[in-house]
């Protein structure tokens, strides 16, 4: 006879974390915290090689919700800049910490404080010296840990093991062409390619209307009930509950903000729900394939295109990704190809 006992303590687990979960946002409403109220939450990420499923609490974001609108046409319309991380400026020389005698320089340590906060606030951040103490730490302890574990994996033999060696392989493959792609990219796009794309894209959107909205994102219904009380009641700000408890990394810590958005270019039961709403009016809860969500609407109005400086980059980079694609094409139909397995082997 099996032992049930484990599946039952893990069910047990999970119902108290539920209740947690809860737990905690009723006391933040409670018991406002200055602090928590003006600084968003920073749930680090977990690295990953490929794109994996998300769960439910985590991985959530606005982004995956875009069906109707090409990539191009939404990067046009007016939203609050990408900003890009600096690690590419980051001199590698400098070394920040030492895990028993092997050093941590300074690039390695941006890649962790990647995990520990967006883009955005990173941006901010010109030295090391501007990173709060709290994620300065868990980045060099994050990069600690990892160093001491890949010591104890080498000192286990494990790098000698054949289906790492090929993993490490592939990863070496991976960073070579990714970085000789880069290199080329620039030059197979002109100014002219640019300004051309550019007018048809400005002529795309003629007639079309954009609303600015924010919204925050919940995991189930209990949730979005009580974050909807607390705005009823004034308890926080729109602003502050999607900072504290919105679910969408990629606006929580923007107060939920989703910018300047095309009619049609978001989840059809999303814009069902955002579209009834008036100007300064926050919705009541409601689901979409991603979860519970609150809303608002801060603006309406007929849709603008970025200025040529500003949709360049956009633009670019979109064209060089279509150049590098022909450029594959190309490169892999001169190539010469044997195949010796399976049904199309050389006879």
């Amino acid at each position: 006879m099996s032992d049930t006992r484990p599946i039952t303590w893990i069910i047990v687990l999970l119902l108290l974390l539920n209740v947690l979960g809860t737990g905690l946002i009723l006391k933040e409403l409670r018991e406002p915290d200055e602090d928590m109220a003006s600084t968003p939450v920073i749930v680090p990420l977990e690295q990953s090689d490929s794109i994996s499923q998300p769960e439910a609490h985590t991985e959530i974001t606005a982004e995956a919700t875009v069906q109707a609108a090409t990539e191009i046409e939404k990067a046009l319309v007016e939203t609050p800049a990408s900003v890009d991380s600096p690690i590419d400026s980051v001199p590698t020389e400098i070394v920040v910490a030492r895990v028993n005698g092997t050093d941590i320089g300074e690039a390695l340590l941006y890649s962790y404080l990647n995990q520990l906060a967006p883009p955005e606030q990173l941006a901010q951040w010109d030295r090391l010296e501007d990173v709060p103490q709290n994620i300065l730490t868990q980045g060099i302890n994050n990069a600690a840990l990892d160093n001491l574990l890949v010591q104890l994996a080498i000192e286990s033999d494990l790098d000698q093991n054949p289906f790492i060696q090929a993993n490490i392989e592939q990863n070496r493959r991976y960073l070579l062409k990714t970085a000789y792609l880069d290199m080329l990219a620039p030059g197979l796009v002109n100014e002219r390619d640019i300004i051309t794309q550019y007018a048809t894209l400005v002529a795309s959107l003629q007639g079309k209307q954009e609303y600015h909205a924010r919204h925050i994102l919940l995991a189930n219904e209990h949730e979005a009930k009580i974050v909807d009380k607390a705005l009823e009641e004034k308890k926080k700000s729109f602003d502050e509950l999607a900072k504290l408890f919105s679910l969408d990394e990629a606006t929580s810590h923007r107060g939920g903000d989703l910018g300047y958005i095309l009619d049609g270019q978001l989840d059809p039961e999303f814009e069902a729900a955002v579209e009834k709403l008036e100007i300064g009016q926050i919705s009541k809860p409601f689901k979409t394939g991603l979860g519970w969500h609150i809303a608002m609407v801060e603006d309406r109005r007929e849709a603008r295109p970025m200025s040529l400086d500003a949709a360049t980059p956009v633009i670019r980079r979109k064209l060089e990704l279509q150049a590098i694609q022909r450029h594959l094409s190309e490169l892999l139909g001169s190539a010469e190809i044997e195949v010796l397995v399976g049904s199309g082997q050389a006879e």
